[in-house]
């Protein structure tokens, strides 16, 4: 399983985060969140239609239940969702609408009480409870309104907007609270939301299946245990398919590094100044082109490898002082395909990465190998390292010759702009290398 670079990070760091107490915004934050709660909660009791349902033994039925559930969770980015809704759904329908949120912050406590008395969770981490209830609001106050009696199928368009609100607040306020306490992009949240969204509408229908039996029969609630059960088991099993792929990930680029370690062995400039080079001015363009993370983690590999074929090359060749003969030419030009073809043994990323390498000789006219792609034909990535690679060969001394000053080689990036290189990559780069380098800010600006 290949998962998004942003969301590995939010998986490696989820779990020690629950370890340490909040800091100073997360906690502001998550205060003002608790406040606003029990503000709304108390609102909803003043406001709404007084209901006929009792709080007796069936709500604490519910809570154990609620917390059971809660154990069964699937890690999403920073944060996980879990089976709760199969007992959040008979609490909505069972129990006083405006009473559920105070019982669903109670019964994530519960369920969190094992990680707090082995000191695995900082107690700290209690404040957050009201703030993960307040998506129970807006449902509560649908059924409040809407559906104040006993549970009935008649009642499902109801239920089906306390559902969507549920969702739609729980996406706002969850992106809203990651943005606030820890910076987490909303952008990226919203995406992670889309799986919480499906697994808690897939377990809404079996909640109110519950709640229908459980109206004659409280002892019902049991029957959704066994159920609960197999969820645990399925969570248990993605929890190690994360596991793996966490492990894949930096297997991946445990071997990127030993390649270019390999390659740094056998030709010092091309394995170790150039490629770590171009590695860094490849990232700093891609950073600039507003690359994503997967295609800036693709980018990082191809950079670091895109002259991982040269190990094919005979060192007596490729360490030649002088001009090469066609002959050894066409043994260094195949450099390209040898690289993609050992990524492809290592396959996953590698493997795509290796389409990057295969291209990284392309010409944006046409004219280069060893496909004769042009245009946008050339992969992005293959397009910013064939620049950088060149503007680095240029900048940097050679067996055969001194490094070209920074200025020139700037120049010869804009001279070749539109044949050789991408415009929009040589634009980029040369901004780049203006902003690093004074001596090509000013050649930029006689340029201009």
């Amino acid at each position: 399983m290949e998962s998004h670079p942003l969301v590995e990070t939010l998986l490696r760091n989820a779990a020690p985060r629950t370890a340490t107490p909040l800091d100073g915004r997360e906690r502001a934050s998550e205060a003002g969140f608790a406040c606003a709660l029990v503000g709304a909660v108390a609102l909803l009791h003043a406001v709404a239609p007084e209901s006929a349902r009792e709080v007796g033994p069936t709500a604490l039925a519910l809570v154990a239940l609620y917390a059971l559930a809660g154990r069964v969770h699937f890690s999403v980015g920073a944060g996980n969702t879990s089976a709760e809704q199969i007992a959040l759904v008979p609490m909505l329908l069972l129990l006083p609408p405006w009473l559920v949120p105070l019982l669903v912050a109670g019964a994530l406590g519960l369920r969190r009480l094992p990680e707090y008395l082995s000191h695995r969770t900082h107690p700290d981490r209690l404040l957050l409870h009201l703030g993960d209830a307040w998506s129970v609001v807006a449902p509560a106050a649908v059924i409040a309104f809407a559906a104040p009696g006993p549970p009935a199928l008649e009642h499902w368009p109801v239920y089906a907007a306390a559902l969507a609100s549920q969702l739609v607040a729980d996406a706002v306020l969850s992106t809203g609270r990651e943005w606030l306490a820890s910076g987490v992009p909303p952008a990226l949240q919203l995406r992670l939301m889309g799986l919480i969204a499906a697994i808690d509408s897939a377990l809404a229908p079996i909640g109110l299946m519950a709640a229908l039996l459980a109206e004659n029969e409280p002892a019902a609630l049991v029957l959704v245990v066994p159920l609960l059960a197999v969820l645990a088991i399925l969570a248990h099993e993605r929890e190690k398919r994360i596991e793996h792929a966490l492990a894949l990930s930096d297997a991946y680029r445990g071997s990127a590094l030993l390649m270019g370690e390999m390659l740094e062995a056998d030709d010092a400039y091309t394995g170790g100044e150039h490629s770590k080079g171009v590695v860094a001015l490849a990232l700093a363009v891609g950073r600039r082109l507003h690359l994503g993370a997967r295609q800036q983690r693709n980018l990082e590999f191809g950079a670091l490898l895109h002259d991982i074929g040269k190990l094919k090359v005979p060192g007596e060749i490729l360490n030649k002082p002088g001009k090469l003969t066609p002959e050894e030419w066409e043994i260094v030009k195949r450099h390209p395909e040898d690289g993609q073809r050992m990524l492809e043994k290592i396959g996953g990323v590698l493997a795509d990465v290796g389409l990057t390498v295969r291209a990284h000789h392309e010409r944006w006219d046409g004219g280069g190998y060893p496909d004769g792609l042009s245009g946008a034909d050339i992969p992005l990535d293959a397009r910013i390292i064939c620049a950088c690679d060149a503007y680095s060969a240029m900048t940097t001394n050679r067996s055969y010759r001194e490094a070209m000053p920074v200025h020139e080689a700037v120049e010869e990036l804009r001279r070749c702009a539109g044949t050789q290189f991408d415009p929009d990559v040589v634009e980029a780069l040369t901004a780049v290398v203006a902003r690093e380098t004074p001596e090509a800010s000013g050649a930029l600006d006689l340029a201009a």
